[in-house]
């Protein structure tokens, strides 16, 4: 009677804990919301719109320890402006979601979606940039902080008019 007992526990615990599992990453819910502090007790995150990398993408989204930070719209090659990020100092988990306009073997509209995660130790008063394939470097030294570890997603879906 025993084993059929821990069994029966032990499907109940994996069925409990479901909800709590998407696709191995539990992402909060809401909006990042800058801290109430001073700018200079703060870090500042830019997303670089210089070099037209950014506009291989229809949509950017940053999030900072699982929060949106960033969603933004591109549309072909008009400027670019995104607002800075302050971040409370401090290590972070960050990612980088991208889509881009494509098209299937058969010439039907898709869609490509790349994410990435890294993260980053970042400093009161310092200024970051957040380049091309999730590098983030230090603007003043231009030195690396940190950069995208590994893709965990690229995903085609079509898109349908």
């Amino acid at each position: 009677m025993k084993p059929k007992l821990s069994i029966l526990i032990l499907l109940t615990g994996i069925l409990l804990s479901l909800p709590f599992v998407g696709c191995g990453v539990f992402m909060p819910e809401g909006a990042y919301e800058a801290p109430q502090l001073p700018k200079s007790e703060l870090a500042i995150i830019k997303i670089d719109t210089e070099g037209g990398w950014i506009h291989r993408y229809s949509l950017i989204t940053v999030r900072i320890d699982g929060k949106l930070a960033v969603s933004k719209n591109i549309k072909g090659y008009e400027e670019i402006s995104i607002g800075e990020i302050l971040v409370v100092p401090g290590k972070h988990d960050m990612s980088v979601s991208t889509v881009h306009n494509s098209f299937t073997d058969e010439g039907k509209p898709s869609a490509i979606q790349a994410l990435s995660n890294f993260s980053a130790d970042v400093k009161a008063g310092s200024t970051y940039l957040l380049k091309d394939e999730g590098e983030l470097v230090d603007a003043n030294t231009n030195r690396l902080v940190s950069e995208s570890k590994f893709l965990i997603d690229q995903t085609a879906f079509e898109i349908e008019k």
